[in-house]
Order: structure tokens, then sequence, then C-alpha cells
């Protein structure tokens, strides 16, 4: 799995740009030639990805309020959603991600999905990055978190 794509929404980019090394980190995180959408099973990329933010001291299952709902890392008030199942799940996010913005818990969000090709060879109607981006831009006046939007292709 490698990064092929980036949206910036709302300045996040250049919001991450005043982190050092934290792009650079992520983006070493999810690249990695052993992960292939479509023979690697969603659980053994999860699993394989927070392996990576961990070895690099991101928190994980970071929790958004009092409720249940938790994001899957934070790091230097950067908060990422790492979304490889439902499409629905993408709008949780999104809402995870500006709550935490808004108690300025994090100063940035990034969501990771897959770009659409892969993720039909995991199923149907799976997160992708050309519908989040759409929908995001869709809605950018209403949604105003700093957020960038990465697109993993094989």
């Amino acid at each position: 799995m490698k990064i092929v794509n980036q949206y910036n929404h709302h300045k996040g980019l250049e919001r991450i740009q005043t982190k050092d090394g934290i792009f650079k980190e992520i983006k070493d995180a999810l690249n990695n030639n052993d992960i292939k959408f479509g023979t690697t099973p969603p659980n053994q990329i999860k699993a394989e990805t927070n392996e990576r933010f961990n070895q690099n001291g991101w928190a994980d299952k970071v929790k958004v309020g009092t409720s249940n709902l938790t994001i899957n890392f934070l790091k230097k008030k950067v908060g990422i959603c790492f979304q490889i199942g439902n499409v629905a799940r993408t709008y949780a996010d999104i809402l995870k991600l500006s709550q935490l913005n808004k108690k300025g818990i994090i100063d940035v969000g990034i969501m990771i999905v897959p770009q659409k090709n892969e993720s039909k060879l995991m199923g149907a109607n799976y997160a992708q990055y050309e519908r989040l981006v759409k929908d995001l831009a869709q809605f950018k006046e209403i949604i105003p978190t700093p957020i960038i939007v990465i697109g993993l292709s094989n």
C-alpha cells in the first residue's frame, strides 16, 4: 500500500507542516509494500498499520469525549482516522475529528482511506478517497475542521 493522493480541506496541509516531522512520519507508516488491498485482509491491514504508528509513539484508540467513540491515532494535536470499512463510518469520522478540533484537542485531522479501485477489491460500499473528497468539498461551509484526506493504493 502506498499514498497516491491527498486532499487539503481548510488548510489542513498548512497546519500539519508546522509540526516538525509529523507528516513524514505518517507517510512512512502508510507506505508499506507488504500490504496489498484485495489480498491482505482488512484486519491485518489495520493491525500492521497500528503497529507502525505505535512504534512512533502515537496514542491509539483515543476516546472522543465521554462516548465510546474513538479515533485511531493521536500525537502532537494531530488526529487520525484510518477507515477501511463501510463508507458510512467516514461521516462519523468527520464528526469525531470536528469535535476534537472544536475542543482544542487537535489542530488538524487526517482521514486515511483507500482509492476507489482498492476499496472495491475489499467489497461493496467501502470507504473510498474519491467519494470522501467529493463530500468534504460539497460541505466545506459546514465542516470547518482542517483535514487532510490521504488516498491509498496498491
